[in-house]
């Protein structure tokens, strides 16, 4: 597993089953659960990694409802990552298991030969795994088509989703974090961990003590700058460095010391404005296959 900064201060909540069930009492219940499901759980919550943690907990029976345990089940809690689960089981229900997202490439305008005189169109409906490569994918897609030239604009069409980018109750310092990327309907994934609205900052130490340490973006795009305040010192010292995206900005900025032949280090960091993002990139992949957009993004 890689490493990476998890929330800090979000408490946990633990589930233990898969029905959940609420009750207005706070107090553990016991019946059924004394056959083994209160010991092994309580076992669980007072275990001493979690001093200082908060937890809430009901396991009930799935076909009738009955609770089987709880401690503090109707304290309010960040759910956190546990929120997949509902809304995973929702997506299905309302989408099914066979829905497909759809990311366009459209035009106005007319075509006169190899020139589109005219807009491109980036149309996005939401689709969380779109990777650099599917950009570069239906890029190919467009140049095949025979155009090479756009008179217009390239125009990106986030417009499924609605324009509020992050939840009201999200940590303004954790908003650089991968896990609190902003939400659009056109977004990039740099990986297939499907970071959704994040990039990867590799830094690797220079060749001697006082160089700057090299870094490399994945994927690579312009739409990230990068300001290096980082430095290589003589192996054996501590790694400290830190990589963080100054608040309302692209500006990745890495501060700290990585020592002469240590490993490269990886940060997951979230990009401001996913659908210029996904622009940028798909702008990229327009280049690289010969189709030139005269006009502005």
């Amino acid at each position: 597993a890689r490493p990476r900064t998890r929330p800090r201060t979000w408490p946990l909540a633990v589930v233990v089953a898969c029905a959940l069930a609420w009750s207005s009492s706070g107090a553990t219940v016991a019946g059924p659960s004394d056959s083994g499901i209160k010991g092994a759980i309580d076992t669980i919550l007072t275990d001493a990694r979690l001093d200082g943690a908060a937890a809430s907990v009901v396991v009930a029976d799935a076909a009738t409802g009955e609770t089987l345990y709880q401690r503090d089940g109707s304290d309010r809690l960040m759910p956190a990552s546990n929120t997949k689960l509902p809304t995973s089981a929702a997506a299905m229900a309302v989408l099914g298991p066979d829905y497909r997202y759809r990311t366009d490439a459209l035009a106005t305008g007319t075509r006169r030969g190899s020139v589109l005189r005219g807009d491109l169109y980036l149309r996005g409906t939401g689709d969380p795994t779109a990777l650099a490569a599917d950009y570069d994918a239906l890029a190919r897609q467009v140049a095949a088509s025979g155009i090479r030239r756009v008179t217009g604009r390239l125009v990106a069409d986030d417009t499924r989703f609605d324009t509020q980018r992050l939840g009201r109750s999200w940590a303004a310092d954790d908003e650089s974090s991968y896990y609190s990327a902003p939400i659009s309907a056109l977004t990039v994934a740099p990986d297939t961990d499907y970071d959704a609205g994040s990039v990867i900052v590799e830094a690797s130490p220079g060749a001697e003590p006082g160089a700057e340490p090299t870094l490399r973006l994945t994927p690579r795009t312009d739409y990230v700058d990068l300001d290096v305040r980082a430095t290589t010192v003589p192996a054996g010292r501590p790694r400290t460095l830190t990589v963080e995206r100054e608040h309302g900005s692209n500006t990745v900025v890495v501060t700290g010391e990585i020592p002469v032949g240590a490993a490269p280090a990886k940060e997951w960091v979230s990009v401001w404005e996913p659908t210029g993002y996904a622009a940028a990139v798909f702008a990229d992949a327009l280049n690289s296959h010969g189709v030139r957009v005269t006009g502005p993004v």
